[in-house]
């Protein structure tokens, strides 16, 4: 579909042109290509930046997007970083960007959702050097962009917001200046020749703070420490931890985004560390530097809702909300939309289905979401917003709390393109209109025509838009770096995908090119958006979307398992339920719980315990018929239970189906098993090397199993028959009379004999809902309310992390070693001014902090795994060392030498568990 559809017969329309647009493009990621392609239909032209990551530094990473660009020599733009690290490097690139600007004709630049999208002072440095802004004007972004400056204006509008202190710098300086502020602000200013408006001592003493402050950031000027900060930190928080005890508390940075520069605390102990974590992430730490953040109550059962804004400076307009709830590390993952419309039909279908409570929450839930809409579109006005915005809040229970507005354009923006189009009107001419289906193409229109367009009409697109983001992430949703992706197979009918320009294969190969994920920016690899009629409907295309999907490379990891198993689990509940932000935790500490039990399982010895037991009722009759099965069998459920979230997904894809009590199921195991393969997509289809469907004497087993109750329930007459029916008929000894065999009763007991040979086997398909019976996995779930019942066991957080970890076991190391747990960049020391962590021959403890790991722009701390005394630093990291997965990074001597599980102990405890378990399949004679 047209990012913009225009009627050339129409004047009004033709004027609307876009060949006057020379547009830099410096954000890179999905957008990227995404923008290039819109730019291209609405006939702008465009170059873009390349950065030395994306292109030199490592190997296979050149920016996929180059393949779309023809003139490469004038279209792409070198620059060793797309911000830089420090403050002075990203003015050294501010400049470097306006530079290009003017060399080569760039009349506009668009950020996307990256490079300083949301920094005021870059959109003031562009607009000042004339080049035009695509995106939210520099005063918007100062007053709605820092998360302090929008709390102040939202509380003057009376919207909700969360408890806390917005200004921590400001409170740092004010007890800097202790019992004499009128004299130490002045002495401070002098000193350091800061430029402040004539009337700043008019203002409350905080007042002045933080316009002092603001001079300071301008000059590049610290005037407190970042210990002096930690230590106010600590002050505030005991301050609110005084009214609201056992509460976990946030630091957000107030120029942070995308879940970097965040923290959240649960004791003192932890907050220095914390505040550290936060400036380092937001790239401000260094001199100068703006290091306010915002101290918030965490509230722990929410919901991450927003709004999605549009105006012209004049007009604005709210085209409803996103659900972006399910998220881990702060990291969105499945985004879904959110309207009224789709809440309402979804109320009706409920009521008439006699779900009073669902619908009533439903309806609740609509009426909230009226007021959300309500208030960003308020927010809008008030602040002259003229492009697109996001109007975040934090929703608990009927209640709901600003919480920020993201000035820019969101990566989840084309959920809210599934829901609505935007009319346009001629102001003389009502009837004359066009339609814009693309925020990125609207910013655009904004910019050029804006002051010409009066408010427009949102129209219904599709009742529900959902997008997936395919990050490149180990199972346990950590950061995976280094895998190199070799193939990946073509967007489907109902999928748009963004991927970067990655799947654009050589047009004389017909191959991919491989493309190395190395870790150098974010983990978002590709975005994965699909509709429906329904919120079910689009969630059971997005799962077929996924169970197609085929993606290969080596040391390749993409959490598309972790979406394809979370979409059939809520599909197998209910897919309007509504999981918190602490959701994607508990569902995967009860995956990491499943894969416990599923590690302690030897399918090799289950499958020789029954084939005993066969020989024993069967004798070398039914072992023959047994032993044609193995692989049948065994390779769908090795798959499943080697995969915990496709067996998540399994499960509930079960638990829908059959209703399953007491784990006897109402379906043939022979039409589960069909299922099975073509859950996991092992069914016969071209293209794909036989490991990977099932084999053509496999099908032919399944097929005869198949007609051979097919053609039964036609001989009974009745198609419709079910399972526990068919199965009663088949155990009696005779036929039933309307089963016209007259006499012939031998042929009932061929029937009857096939029916147990075709049955042979199928009782170890129970073994998946026994082991999932073990770790609890029916009593998370959800209720009549919406709401997911996390069981207390997955509540947590402690013993939550241990369980995910299970997911991801690390690198198998020596006794004595500390591996790097993927690819990254690996720092020795927490700041370039800060001394090392460690030294050789120093002794750590458990737990104590060895280094830095940044991976996908996020840092993790490398810890001690056990006590010991350092005996060799193996990385001379410096301010950073690129690393590989598996990589030694130090050798400890350990205080303890630790024992590890034999190879013998590891199958005599697989023996033990297997035996038990089977035992329950096949109770013993």
């Amino acid at each position: 579909m047209s990012a913009i559809t225009f009627d050339p017969e129409s004047s009004w329309q033709s004027s609307f042109t876009f060949n006057h647009v020379k547009c830099l493009i410096v954000c890179r990621g999905p957008i990227r290509l995404e923008t290039m392609n819109i730019f291209k239909e609405l006939g702008a032209t465009y170059g873009m930046l390349l950065s030395e990551k994306d292109s030199i530094i490592f190997p296979q990473t050149l920016a996929p997007e180059l393949r779309a660009i023809r003139n490469r020599r004038k279209q792409v733009h070198h620059v060793p970083d797309y911000m830089g690290t420090t403050k002075e490097e990203r003015v050294e690139r501010i400049e470097q960007v306006i530079d290009i600007c003017h060399e080569n004709g760039y009349t506009h630049l668009f950020a996307g959702y990256g490079f300083m999208a949301e920094d005021a002072e870059f959109v003031e440095r562009i607009e000042n050097a004339e080049i035009s802004f695509i995106g939210p004007n520099s005063k918007v972004i100062q007053q709605a962009g820092s998360k302090d400056e929008a709390k102040q204006l939202a509380r003057s509008l009376n919207v909700s917001v969360t408890p806390g202190e917005d200004r921590i710098d400001a409170l740092t300086l004010l007890r800097k200046a202790g019992k004499a502020p009128d004299t130490y602000f002045p002495k401070i200013i002098k000193n350091h020749k800061l430029s402040l408006p004539g009337n700043w001592q008019s203002e409350e003493l905080i007042d002045q703070a933080v316009t002092i402050l603001q001079a300071s950031y301008a000059k590049q000027i610290d005037l407190f420490t970042i210990e002096e900060l930690q230590q106010e930190t600590v002050r505030q928080v005991e301050s609110i931890w005084l009214e609201n005890p056992g509460k976990r508390i946030r630091l957000k940075h107030v120029g942070g985004g995308g879940g970097r520069g965040q923290r959240v605390v649960t004791s003192v102990e932890e907050i220095a560390e914390a505040v550290m974590s936060v400036l380092i992430e937001s790239k401000a730490a260094g001199e100068g530097d703006n290091k306010n953040f915002l101290i918030e109550l965490n509230i722990e059962n929410t919901r991450h809702n927003e709004i999605q804004l549009l105006g012209n400076g004049k007009w604005c307009i709210e085209l409803g909300g996103r659900d972006c709830s399910l998220q881990m590390h702060e990291q969105k993952l499945l985004e879904v939309s959110l309207t009224e419309e789709m809440l309402e039909a979804a109320a009706r279908e409920y009521e008439s289905a006699g779900k009073t409570p669902q619908a009533k929450v439903l309806r609740s839930d609509a009426k909230m979401l009226s007021s959300m809409c309500k208030e960003a579109e308020e927010f809008g006005k008030a602040l002259n917003l003229d492009s697109v915005s996001t109007f975040e809040c934090i929703v608990e229970g009927e209640k709901h709390f600003f919480m920020e507005v993201n000035t820019r354009i969101q990566v989840e923006h084309r959920v809210t393109e599934m829901a609505y189009q935007l009319q346009f009107s001629n102001p003389d001419n009502p009837e004359d209109t066009f339609v814009v289906n693309s925020l990125v193409a609207a910013m655009l229109l904004i910019n050029c025509y804006g002051e010409k367009l009066s408010r427009p009409k949102r129209l219904p697109r599709f009742v529900s838009g959902v997008e997936a983001r395919l990050n490149t992430t180990n199972p346990a949703l950590k950061p995976h770096a280094g895998g190199v992706l070799r193939a990946w197979s073509a967007a489907t009918e109902n999928e748009i995908r963004d991927d970067q320009g990655i799947g654009i294969s050589n047009p004389d190969t017909g191959l991919l090119q491989p493309y190395n994920l190395a870790g150098a920016y974010d983990s978002n690899v590709a975005l994965s958006i699909t509709h429906g009629i329904s919120r079910r409907e689009s969630f059971e295309k997005l799962t077929e979307i996924l169970r197609c999907m085929e993606v290969r490379g080596h040391d390749l990891h993409l959490n598309v398992d972790f979406h394809y198993g979370l979409l059939h689990w809520l599909l197998g509940n209910d897919p309007m339920l509504k999981p918190n932000t602490r959701f994607v935790s508990s569902y995967l500490a009860l995956a990491g719980k499943l894969k416990n039990f599923c590690d302690q399982i030897n399918l090799d010895l289950a499958w020789k315990i029954q084939r005993d037991q066969v020989q024993k009722n069967y004798g070398s009759d039914g072992l023959q018929i047994y032993d044609q099965k193995i692989t049948l069998i065994l390779r769908p459920l090795k798959k499943l239970l080697n995969k915990t979230h496709l067996l998540m997904g399994w499960l509930s894809f079960q638990k829908s189906k059959n209703l399953h009590s007491k784990l006897s199921t109402f379906q043939n195991p022979v039409q589960t098993l069909a299922d099975l393969y073509h859950f996991l997509r092992l069914e016969q289809h071209s293209g794909v090397p036989p490991s990977e469907q099932i084999w053509s004497n496999d099908q032919k087993l399944l097929e005869t199993a198949s007609a051979f109750y097919s053609e039964l329930k036609t001989r009974f007459g009745k198609t419709d028959l079910s399972w526990q029916e068919l199965r009663e008929i088949l155990s009696a000894e005779k036929p039933p009379a309307k089963f016209k065999l007259g006499k012939n009763l031998k042929l009932w007991e061929g029937i009857s004999a096939a029916h147990k040979g075709h049955q042979m086997s199928m009782e170890l398909l129970q073994l998946p809902l026994i082991l999932a019976k073990k770790a609890g996995y029916y009593d998370f779930r959800g209720n009549n309310t919406l709401e997911v019942k996390i069981p207390k066991e997955f509540q947590d957080p402690e013993s939550n992390a241990e369980l995910i970890a299970k997911l991801a076991p690390p690198p198998s190391a020596k006794n004595n070693e500390i591996l790097a747990w993927t690819g990254g960049t690996f720092y020795s020391r927490e700041t370039p001014e800060a001394g090392e962590y460690v030294r050789e021959g120093q002794h750590v403890e458990e737990g104590d902090v060895l280094g830095l790991l940044e991976v996908m722009k996020m840092f993790n701390q490398i810890r001690a795994e056990f006590p010991g005394t350092i005996r060799k630093i193996c990385i001379d990291a410096g301010t950073g060392k690129i690393v590989a997965r598996s990589q030694v990074l130090f050798q400890i001597d350990p205080d303890i030498p630790p024992v590890s599980e034999t190879e013998e102990e590891l199958f005599k405890r697989q023996q033990e568990q297997t035996i038990s378990l089977m035992q329950s399949i096949i109770p013993a004679n």
